[in-house]
């Protein structure tokens, strides 16, 4: 639902930017054609269009069906293809830029919080925002993320000490909700807590703030990164498959594709006929 809602509402904005009433009647071809050039003007890689503009044909499809538009602007649309390169993965460098770029904001210790576990466990967006105060165990370096705010199950994640000790600094000197009853970690200036799209503009302010593609600092990037450099690091497959709450190990492997240099510099250490 957030998909397609999110797929919905940028086209909304463009053909507000471009001064039209954004209605089902007023959605042409070519608004279409338009907000996808809009999108790649922006940086979105083919990738990502794609997934925006399969979000849009699957809305106007249902559309059409229950009778609230009599034909589809979207039929015979060309869509991109995503390219045979993997989406963006965010770099050790491109995460230190990111937080030099917090560290200057309005919520220093709260945003560094936020980059700082986005990094160190690869939670998904959804189950940042939905963190709770007594999910955060300070006594075993661990967290838990609720059954309720992931996409698969339960699931207890380790901590590093960089972004636990970047936790409790918000927590016990940022931190103010408006009223006792707020739980969620993360909140806003106003105590309330941080929504999706909340985080989604942090991030969008960070990549403007730190001259970085907007697609290398997507939340799911922050993942993709996590993923990557654990591998890189000496993490095995079935740990980081552990700490994303990736349902089987074959979602997994697919970050090894990142690794092509990673893994020849392994086997050069590893080769058995080397060591005939």
């Amino acid at each position: 639902m957030r998909f397609y809602h999110q797929a919905v509402t940028d086209l909304e904005r463009h053909m507000e930017r471009e001064k039209l009433a954004p209605e089902l009647e007023n959605v042409t071809r070519g608004i279409l054609i338009m907000c996808q050039a809009d999108m790649t003007a922006r940086g979105m890689r083919d990738g990502a269009i794609a997934a925006y503009m399969r979000g849009l044909r699957g809305f106007f499809s249902w559309a059409l069906e229950e009778d609230l538009i009599e034909r589809n602007p979207m039929r015979k649309m060309p869509v991109p293809s995503p390219s045979g390169e993997p989406p963006a993965a965010i770099q050790p460098h491109e995460v230190q830029a990111c937080l030099a770029v917090v560290k200057a904001g309005a919520q220093p210790r709260r945003d560094t919080a936020i980059l700082t576990l986005l990094y160190d466990t690869g939670l998904r967006l959804g189950e940042v925002c939905g963190l709770r105060v007594g999910d955060v165990s300070v006594e075993t370096g661990m967290l838990t993320v609720r059954g309720e705010t992931s996409k698969t199950s339960a699931r207890v994640v380790p901590l590093g000490i960089r972004s636990a000790r970047a936790l409790m600094r918000y927590m016990h000197r940022e931190r103010r909700p408006a009223l006792p009853t707020v739980e969620e970690v993360f909140l806003s200036k106003a105590g309330t807590p941080l929504t999706h799209s909340g985080v989604s503009q942090l991030l969008n302010r960070v990549a403007e703030g730190a001259g970085l593609p907007r697609d290398h600092v997507a939340p799911h990037a922050w993942r993709r990164g996590f993923a990557v450099q654990a591998l890189r690091n000496g993490a095995d497959l079935f740990t980081v498959q552990t700490i994303l709450g990736h349902s089987t190990l074959a979602m997994t492997r697919r970050y090894v594709r990142y690794l092509p240099t990673d893994i020849q510099r392994s086997h050069l250490r590893a080769s058995p006929a080397d060591r005939l």
